[in-house]
């Protein structure tokens, strides 16, 4: 969920630069106890020239910037402000004016919004990994087939570029954006090579940290590593599970396909994953469809309304800083993504509409009902 801290002296538009040049020049003119006719008798230039200067009036000389430079004791980047990457704060203010923008439908904008913040930064792969984010966050804005193509194709460039950072988590975290959305375009093969990309674990890093960090008496530290790995591994068991929940489902064993996930929903139940992810919501989605295929509408239609409720409930908590409230979670750092309760209405209705049980619930009033809900919260 995503990601406003002011971003500080970042320099947007021309004029802007201007200002921010003249108004830095004048301040570390001061601070070096330099009068105008000072600094100007130093760089043979007039006063009125450095007046102009600090005034908004004029730009220095490309030629001038390194002795001016010198004379404040500053570097040419600094005087500036240029800065070949953004911090991590600055990305999540700019990111979410943009996401704003795709929220409200304007896509085209939004997306060329996002284009001209690479242009500015063209080697910051952090930024470039969550733009790309960004966009496949709001793949389902669009039902245009051209636009979604694009978008999920720029991501992919992106995600390319970011996963060669010399930065072992950013890295980390585009290879594994990269090969899910690999696994969307059908591209497995290419997915399954990211996947022989990843080096052979021998052993449990995080857990030998941990085990260090608590015989050092550093229980907080510790106590998060704990809690992330405990996190992983409950969703690794459920992820298990679900994956036999398909495979029975394609042998036509829906009996087994069934078991398997509910057996998932206790894992997640038991170990608390959906207070990080929403986890259980999903399996109660997928089990409607198979209570569907076979027949037990009524269960299914409460999965349904309880796959929605809770979806929303825990948006909810999250956005309202609620957070996680048991000892399972509480050390790690969840937020909400940032999407409105309307662009969570409306996924969650286009889920239900388009889903396998749309076709044998459609007629019922209580699937009406759940959908007229989704609505009126989107148009809030």
């Amino acid at each position: 969920m995503v990601l406003g801290l002011k971003t500080g002296g970042r320099l947007r538009e021309n004029e802007e630069q201007t200002m921010e040049i003249g108004k830095r020049i004048q301040c570390l003119r001061r601070e070096k106890k330099l009068t105008q006719e000072q600094l100007a008798s130093a760089l043979g230039v007039t006063s009125a020239a450095v007046s102009k200067w600090e005034t908004n009036a004029a730009m220095p000389d490309v030629t001038m910037l390194c002795p001016l430079a010198r004379m404040l004791g500053i570097t040419v980047d600094g005087l500036l402000d240029f800065r070949p990457a953004l911090e991590q704060e600055e990305i999540n203010a700019l990111l979410e004016d943009r996401r704003k923008l795709f929220e409200e439908g304007r896509l085209e904008e939004a997306a060329a919004s996002c284009e001209a913040l690479l242009r500015e930064y063209p080697s910051d792969l952090r930024l470039k990994c969550a733009v790309a984010g960004l966009y496949v966050m709001y793949l389902s804005a669009s039902t245009e087939e051209k636009w979604i193509k694009a978008q999920l194709e720029r991501a992919v460039a992106l995600l390319e570029q970011s996963r060669e950072s010399g930065d072992l988590e950013l890295s980390a975290s585009a290879r594994s954006m990269l090969m899910n959305l690999y696994v969307m375009q059908g591209e497995l093969d290419k997915a399954l090579a990211i996947l022989d990309e990843e080096p052979e674990a021998k052993i449990n890093a995080e857990m030998a940290r941990a085990n260090i960090l608590l015989r050092k008496g550093e229980l907080d530290e510790a106590e998060k590593r704990y809690q992330a790995g405990l996190w992983l591994a409950a969703r690794d068991a459920a992820m298990n599970l679900i994956g036999l929940h398909h495979t029975a489902l394609r042998r036509g064993n829906k009996e087994t396909a069934l078991e398997l996930l509910e057996q998932a929903m206790e894992v997640e139940r038991v170990l608390r994953v959906d207070e990080l992810d929403g986890g259980a919501g999903s399996l109660r989605l997928l089990r409607a469809e198979v209570l569907c295929q076979e027949g037990r509408l009524d269960e299914a239609m409460e999965d349904l309304t309880g796959y929605v409720e809770g979806s929303l409930a825990r948006w909810a908590e999250l956005s309202g800083g609620d957070g996680i409230r048991s000892a399972f979670y509480d050390k790690l750092n969840v937020r909400a993504s940032g999407i409105s309760t309307a662009y969570l209405a409306r996924n969650l209705r286009t889920v239900l509409e388009q889903g396998e049980s749309a076709g044998l619930l459609g007629d019922r009033e209580d699937f009406r009902a759940l959908l007229t809900r989704l609505a009126e919260l989107e148009a809030q």
